[in-house]
């Protein structure tokens, strides 16, 4: 929002969250994984309420990421994943949050610096807020390919959450089964208690109507063209398949350049993607090593397209009718199925939308953590009614306009970093007279009953 920008300022009980990024692909931050998840969790939170601001901290300015209620804050970011998931920057934190602002909840999505982040909040400011947040990747041995991972990161890390959210149940699964070789068996139940499976469903908006049902003889793999994601064995299925018929064309977004004469790789915003999504014939699924959610599945599905999937537990978790695939051979022939008989196809494809109709709705999940943000400050330290409350409530209702921005009534008290201000601010968001406004710095209202 522009600093300039006027509006009419909302007297609530804000509730203030500082999000923590997961940013590994700064070349076309509007593709980047995590900023497509926290912009659809920020949309889907919107829905739901109204008395939220978010601090978003990012390399440079995300319009996208241009709510209503979302402070966009810029610092540098070392680029290459495992560089910047052990880069911390102190003096960054320190300066963001100052006395002039507030922070009520961490949003991380980032385990691997919640040491780091707690210990500056607590250290260098009064904010003592509590964390919960989504996980976007672990560093399991069966996944990275660097001989430095940052597990032991992720899962001290993660200790220190009071809920952690991540894809699917597969994954959870091998988180706990790679931390049990290192943790003792208490610390395994005190995980599996924070690590709660969120699948990351669709918007309800974004669902087309009806599927295509004169489709181009189009095979799309919208997803990264990485080994993880068994980039080669996808090539594979289709060199077979070109053995066997010319009539079809390989649609890879993500590829720089065509690696075969029946691939392209065009190339275009959302709102175009969604559209050659949807003149697509079939999608392809492939093994993931990582068994994460697959977001360029729901992608695909929600705009009609049926998509066969490798047959293991994190699909069956997306859609448990799908059809599966457990070789190369198999998968080359369900291909041939699809593109032989286009009834098949467009019943397939009707099911694919009716599943994400049904069952991939990613709001209920939202409504789900909005729940879970409102019980999370409930249980938090809140002050008593000490004379320094009752003193802070009298300023606050004397002050001009029965306004007091939060800096002018830090500069009243005093007060430094040794007094923690979270338990006084719930006791004033609690106060039945005493509202925050829905702006960017916290301003401290009085206002009649």
């Amino acid at each position: 929002m522009s600093l300039f920008e006027e509006k009419e300022q909302v007297l609530q009980h804000t509730i203030r969250v500082l999000v923590y990024p997961n940013i590994t692909f700064q070349k076309d931050l509007e593709k980047d994984s995590y900023i497509q998840v926290i912009k659809k969790q920020i949309k889907l939170l919107n829905e739901i309420r109204s008395d939220l601001w978010f601090y978003l901290i990012l390399p440079c300015h995300v319009p996208s990421l241009d709510f209503h209620n979302v402070t966009q804050l810029y610092t540098d970011f070392e680029q290459y994943p495992p560089t910047m998931r052990s880069h911390f920057s102190v003096k960054t934190i320190r300066k963001m949050f100052s006395n002039k602002l507030d922070i009520d909840l961490i949003m991380s999505h980032l385990p691997e610096h919640t040491h780091q982040l707690t210990n500056t909040l607590y250290n260098t400011t009064h904010h003592v807020p509590p964390v919960f947040g989504y996980c976007h990747w672990f560093d399991l041995k069966e996944v990275v390919a660097w001989p430095k991972d940052s597990f032991l990161q992720n899962i001290t890390g993660l200790l220190e959450y009071d809920r952690c959210y991540l894809n699917t149940q597969h994954q959870k699964n091998m988180v706990l089964k790679q931390a049990a070789k290192t943790f003792n068996e208490k610390t395994i139940q005190k995980l599996d208690t924070i690590l709660t499976v969120q699948h990351l469903g669709v918007d309800e908006k974004d669902i087309v109507s009806e599927i295509n049902e004169t489709p181009n003889k189009t095979i799309v793999f919208n997803h990264r063209p990485d080994t993880y994601k068994n980039f080669k064995g996808f090539m594979r299925v289709c060199d077979d398949l070109w053995e066997l018929r010319k009539d079809f064309q390989v649609w890879i977004p993500l590829l720089d350049k065509p690696n075969r004469e029946y691939v392209i790789t065009t190339k275009g915003n959302k709102e175009w993607y969604y559209k050659q999504l949807q003149s697509c014939y079939v999608g392809f699924s492939p093994r993931q090593t990582y068994g994460g959610w697959s977001v360029a599945t729901t992608d695909g599905m929600m705009n009609g397209i049926p998509y066969i999937m490798y047959d293991d537990t994190y699909y069956h978790e997306l859609m448990k009718t799908a059809d599966f695939f457990t070789s190369d051979h198999e998968a080359v022939m369900l291909l041939n199925t699809y593109l032989d008989d286009p009834l098949f196809r467009n019943e397939q494809a009707s099911r694919a939308l009716d599943w994400v109709e049904s069952d991939l709705i990613y709001k209920s999940e939202i409504a789900s953590m909005s729940a879970y943000m409102d019980d999370l400050l409930v249980r938090q330290k809140t002050m008593s009614n000490s004379p320094k409350l009752l003193e802070i409530i009298e300023y606050i209702k004397a002050s001009k306009k029965s306004q007091a921005p939060k800096l002018d009534l830090m500069n009243y008290l005093n007060w430094g970093r040794g007094i923690k201000w979270s338990p006084y601010r719930r006791a004033l968001m609690n106060h039945s007279n005493i509202y925050d406004v829905n702006d960017s710095e916290p301003i401290y209202c009085w206002k009649d009953s």
